[in-house]
């Protein structure tokens, strides 16, 4: 197996967040009393300072400012804001908005956070998943990627959980390894991906199950992306956005 790593953006300012979709790249900065957007190295929007989460939606892209999710258009062009609770972990792309995520050390967030999961969308506001996140083990720190087209991981019983588009269990499967130290994963139709700090493992899922790992250190900085990009992970640092795409050989 090989890793291709390319350096898809750099900047002398203070990289806060990125996101990619498609052939978009967009960049949360961090300057002197302001916040400001790039998308493609453009600057279309200048924010003060305080955010901290930036993500790509289905036609518009989203900031988490406290407990503040402002929508925008890609020009920049303010659409509509929620308020969205205390304590979010990760905003996950979902429908035409996004799926806000919660906890604190294992404390759920406050106000609109003690639904445990919510999707919020920029044109019909706010929608509780409580119920969802409750039977089917949606809860602090989900690990959530696009596949048949969802799936999450289940830490305590160590499956990957197949999800429809309501957020509702399909089926499960077992995964062959320990993923206890799992910072984010991504699947294809043929392999599982699943990033670890010190190395990658690939689970060939559907076919053998058979088990490849590629050693290398990775931040907490880097998600999945495969879904919406050529790249199957991106890796945020201060001054560059990496992207990362593996190549798995047949009888390696």
């Amino acid at each position: 197996m090989n890793l291709i790593e390319e350096i898809i953006f750099t900047s002398k300012q203070v990289i806060i967040d990125a996101d990619c979709k498609k052939e978009d790249l967009i960049v949360l900065l961090k300057n002197t009393g302001e916040n400001t957007v790039q998308l493609n190295g453009e600057l279309i929007l200048t924010l003060p300072k305080g955010h901290h989460i930036i993500r790509f939606t289905k036609d518009h892209f989203c900031l988490l400012y406290n407990t503040t999710l402002s929508f925008y258009s890609l020009t920049g062009k303010f659409v509509s804001e929620f308020e969205v609770g205390s304590h979010i972990h990760e905003l996950f792309p979902y429908k035409d908005g996004v799926l806000c995520t919660y906890g604190d050390q294992g404390v759920y967030g406050k106000g609109a956070g003690v639904n445990i999961l919510n999707c919020v969308s920029p044109f019909s506001g706010l929608e509780s998943f409580y119920n969802n996140a409750i039977q089917y083990d949606l809860l602090y720190d989900p690990l959530v990627t696009r596949y048949k087209p969802y799936a999450c991981i289940n830490l305590e019983r160590n499956e990957l959980v197949i999800l429809n588009e309501q957020l509702e269990e399909e089926k499960t499967m077992k995964i062959p390894f320990d993923t206890g130290n799992l910072i984010t994963f991504a699947l294809t139709y043929k392999y599982g991906l699943f990033i670890e700090e010190n190395k990658l493992c690939v689970w060939e899922f559907e076919t053998t199950k058979r088990i490849l790992e590629y050693k290398r250190e990775f931040s907490s900085k880097i998600r999945a992306i495969f879904h919406r990009h050529d790249f199957s992970f991106i890796e945020i640092s201060d001054y560059e956005v990496k992207g990362f795409m593996p190549v798995v050989e047949y009888g390696t």
